[in-house]
């Protein structure tokens, strides 16, 4: 499986909110391709809405292999990992904080 194979099958596996990567054109070091992967949703809690995104970037250890290749031979598929994982961490604690302080809002007197 090819990185964007691996981030095609991240953005179809998502249950809520709305999942997005996009190659950069732009890149770090030569070799190597730059991912802007996002996380985004709106949310609403009795009228008060606010818009929940958070942003990483990704890039690839590829120097040198085809970006065809197999991702598991350089590393990229636990570092893209990671970066989803640290990704959906920031995106739900701001959603849960979000929520939480409505939530108060309406329970204090």
């Amino acid at each position: 499986m090819n990185i964007e194979e691996y981030l095609s099958k991240w953005k179809s596996d998502s249950l809520f909110g709305e999942r997005q990567f996009k190659k950069l054109d732009h890149t770090l070091i030569v070799g190597q391709s730059l991912y802007l992967l996002s996380y985004k949703t709106e949310v609403s809690v009795d009228g008060a809405k606010e818009t929940i995104e958070k942003n990483r970037f990704f890039q690839t250890r590829a120097q040198g292999l085809n970006e065809n290749d197999d991702i598991n031979h350089n590393g990229d598929y636990y570092v893209c990992q990671q970066i989803l994982n640290q990704l959906e961490s920031e995106f739900f604690k701001d959603y849960n904080d979000f929520i939480d302080g409505e939530a108060r809002k309406k329970t204090s007197p």
